[in-house]
């Protein structure tokens, strides 16, 4: 092999080694995460290396079972957990345009995201049958707006596209206006009151058991009603009976009130069975129903209430308030209390314990909503975030988990 030759093939194999090089730094990813732990291997069970915080961008050097090798700009080089790094969430790697017109929810129950992907935290749910506004388009991913205002992006598996006319005729079918009719709530708990006929609507007030009100729409299961302090809102049509009962007067003792310290049921789970519940007791789902309330309040840490909680904080005041149950106020110490559950078989209320740290200590908690997902406040005291429904099936928090509790 003459000299000629050997630069050639020496030249040919450099152009390899920097086309392949710049091949992999093309593939950059976005911290999701308030602030992410890098370690040295891909498993909480390594050693932490450093912290890479939200809207970072991170270069992706190799992927090994929901972790990936990252680069950070720092120059720091370590393991991250994928559910908090969205590849090609940059403008130069996204397919995006702009969609407009209304579409059809066609799931029982859609995830609504803060971007186009899974790995994105959980804004709000869209129910089946629901319209919203379609905003933009990317990779299969929609952004939407909901009624209730809630903008995010969902799954366009989901998604079925129809025109302003058609929507307004399956509206109009759906929704009945009566004059003169009344309900009497039918549950052994307070029934939410919303702003709209849906539990992604924020709740206004609740109303107690045997109250009877007027009723002024019916929508999709929904009744539209108006109480004796003239507020009206939304109630699921589930605990109200049409009745010729006479209205509940104001000066009743059992008249309606905000939610924020009475049990409540919502048409937030099928399973809720409180029309069967002979001791009134609140059960799981009204648990859930009662953290939805709490959807988006800020995370601070030491506080435990009404309006900004830490983990334990925020469960704590869920229990309290939804189920009158007092529980410990700290993580670890609420992870000894109540009935121990086996691992895998959570119901809907049960408290999840988790290990953040890899040091086997219990330092996080979150209740279980059902469907593998649980809601939590979440954040740290430098990076603060908010009450939000997290994936128990992602590969950071399957290994976190450490058990649950019931009470």
């Amino acid at each position: 092999m003459n000299k000629k030759t050997m630069v050639a093939i020496g030249i040919g194999a450099l152009a390899v080694s920097l086309n392949a090089a710049e091949a992999n730094a093309m593939e950059k990813g976005t911290i999701s995460a308030s602030a992410l732990n890098i370690r040295s291997g891909p498993s909480i069970k390594n050693s932490k290396l450093g912290k890479v915080y939200k809207g970072q961008t991170v270069e992706i050097l190799e992927k090994s079972q929901g972790w990936y090798k990252v680069k950070a700009s720092n120059g720091l080089v370590g393991w991250g957990s994928s559910e908090y790094i969205n590849i090609g969430s940059s403008n130069e790697n996204n397919s995006t345009c702009v969609s407009t017109g209304n579409a059809k929810i066609k799931a029982s129950a859609l995830n609504i995201r803060l971007g186009a992907g899974i790995s994105h935290a959980i804004v709000g749910k869209a129910l089946n049958g629901e319209t919203v506004s379609l905003l933009e388009e990317s990779n299969g991913w929609y952004k939407v707006k909901l009624k209730n205002g809630i903008t995010g992006w969902a799954s366009g598996k989901y998604i079925v596209k129809v025109d302003k006319q058609s929507t307004d005729n399956t509206e109009s079918q759906q929704t009945e206006t009566f004059q003169d009719k009344r309900g009497k709530v039918i549950s052994n708990s307070r029934l939410n009151v919303r702003s709209g006929p849906g539990i992604n609507y924020p709740v206004q007030c609740s109303i107690s058991p045997g109250s009877v009100v007027e009723l002024k729409e019916k929508s999709n299961s929904w009744y539209k009603v108006k109480l004796s302090n003239g507020l009206s809102g939304w109630a699921t049509g589930r605990y109200i009976s049409e009745t010729t009962e006479p209205l509940t007067s104001k000066n009743q003792s059992s008249q309606e009130s905000t939610p924020s310290k009475n049990p409540v049921v919502d048409q937030n789970n099928t399973n809720n069975n409180s029309n069967n519940n002979p001791t009134g007791s609140v059960n799981g789902s009204e648990i859930v129903s009662y953290a939805y309330t709490l959807m988006g309040k800020p995370y601070k840490w030491g506080a435990s209430g009404p309006d900004i909680f830490d983990c334990s904080g925020f469960t704590q005041y869920v229990y309290r308030n939804a189920a009158n149950k007092s529980i410990p106020r700290v993580s670890r110490e609420q992870a000894r209390a109540g009935q121990l559950v086996d691992r895998g078989n959570y119901k809907a209320g049960d408290l999840l314990y988790f290990d953040t740290n890899g040091d086997g200590a219990v330092n996080h908690v979150g209740i279980y909503i059902g469907g593998n997902e649980f809601i939590h406040c979440s954040g740290t005291i430098s990076r603060p975030d908010k009450v939000k429904i997290t994936s128990l099936s992602s590969a950071y928090w399957s290994k976190a988990v450490l058990g649950a509790r019931r009470f």
